[in-house]
C-alpha cells in the first residue's frame, strides 16, 4: 500500500516540471500561492527521473547569476546535481478546462538544482531540453528544441507485489544534430511506493526572470539509489548527444539514482 507522507525528497524530484523543482514553498523570498495567478493543469502518466553528479565546476557554468549549485541534500538521488527528466503527459488543461494541445506530448527535461545566495530561495534551473510537441518549442521556458520522440513501455505483472517494466525512450532532434536513447528495465515494488503532495518552484537559465510555482500530487517508484543501496535494474543504457550539453556528459558523470513516477498531476501557476 502507498503510504502518504509530506514532499520526500524523491517525490520532490517528481515534481520537476517539465521536472519542476526542490522548492517547498515556505523559505526565504518566497511568494505564497495566493499572489499566483492559476494558469492550469497537467496531467503525466509516466515521468523518469535520472539523477547524476556531474563535475560541480562545469554544471555551475550553466547556472545564471546569481544562481548557485545546490546539489540534492538528502533522500535516494542525494548528491544528484544534474537531473534528466522524461516526461509522457496526457493532457494540459489552461486556466478554463481546455486542452492548450492535441497529439503526443513528450518532453525530455535537464535541471540543476540551485539556490540563490542572498535570499536561501531553492529552485530547480530548466536548462534545455526536447519537446515532441510544437506547442512547446520553446516553451515557456523559452529552452526546448523540437524533437521526434518515440516512448515503449511493456508491463510484466501477475498477482503479488512485484512487476517487471521495460522502458525505452529514443529522441532525434529534428532541428539539428544531435539525439537521446534510453533503455531501462526494472523491478517495481507496489508496496514500495511513496506518494506525496507539495509546491515546487522553477525558472529559466534562458530568462531567470521567467518562473512557475506547481502544487503536485504523485507517486513513485525508486528503482536505484546509491546512497539508499537500492538497485532493482535489471538492464540501463543511456546514451545523449545534445549541442552544448556534451560537456555535461563526457563519461566523467555517475549515475546516483533512479525514480519513476507511474501517476502525476499538478496546478500550474504563475506570477
Amino acid at each position: 500500500m502507498m503510504s502518504m507522507t509530506q514532499c520526500p525528497w524523491h517525490l520532490v524530484l517528481a515534481a520537476l516540471l517539465l521536472t519542476g523543482g526542490w522548492y517547498l514553498g515556505d523559505g526565504p523570498g518566497a511568494r505564497p500561492v495566493a499572489a499566483q495567478t492559476p494558469d492550469g493543469i497537467q496531467n503525466d502518466r509516466s515521468r523518469i527521473m535520472l539523477g547524476f553528479r556531474g563535475k560541480p565546476e562545469l554544471v555551475q557554468e550553466w547556472l545564471p547569476s546569481p544562481w548557485r549549485l545546490d546539489p540534492v541534500q538528502k533522500g535516494p538521488l542525494q548528491g544528484a546535481n544534474v537531473i534528466v527528466a522524461l516526461v509522457d503527459r496526457i493532457r494540459d488543461d489552461d486556466a478554463k478546462g481546455n486542452p492548450r494541445s492535441h497529439g503526443a506530448d513528450r518532453l525530455v527535461n535537464f535541471v540543476v538544482p540551485a539556490k540563490h545566495p542572498q535570499t536561501g530561495q531553492a529552485v530547480s534551473v530548466i536548462l534545455s531540453g526536447w519537446a515532441s510537441n510544437a506547442a512547446r518549442v520553446p516553451g515557456f521556458f523559452r529552452v526546448y528544441r523540437p524533437a521526434s520522440i518515440r516512448m515503449e513501455q511493456v508491463i510484466k505483472s501477475q498477482d503479488g507485489d512485484a512487476e517487471e517494466v521495460s522502458d525505452v525512450w529514443e529522441v532525434r532532434d529534428t532541428a539539428g544534430p544531435g539525439g537521446m536513447e534510453l533503455r531501462l528495465r526494472s523491478r517495481r515494488l507496489l508496496g514500495a511506493r511513496t506518494r506525496a503532495r507539495g509546491e515546487v518552484r522553477l525558472i529559466s537559465a534562458r530568462d531567470p526572470t521567467l518562473g512557475q510555482l506547481h502544487q503536485f500530487d504523485a507517486a513513485a517508484d525508486v528503482v536505484k539509489s546509491l546512497p539508499e543501496g537500492i538497485d532493482r535494474v535489471q538492464h540501463y543504457a543511456f546514451r545523449l548527444d545534445m549541442p552544448g550539453l556534451g560537456s555535461l556528459f563526457d563519461g566523467s558523470e555517475q549515475l546516483i539514482g533512479i525514480s519513476v513516477t507511474p501517476w502525476y498531476v499538478r496546478q500550474v501557476f504563475t506570477p
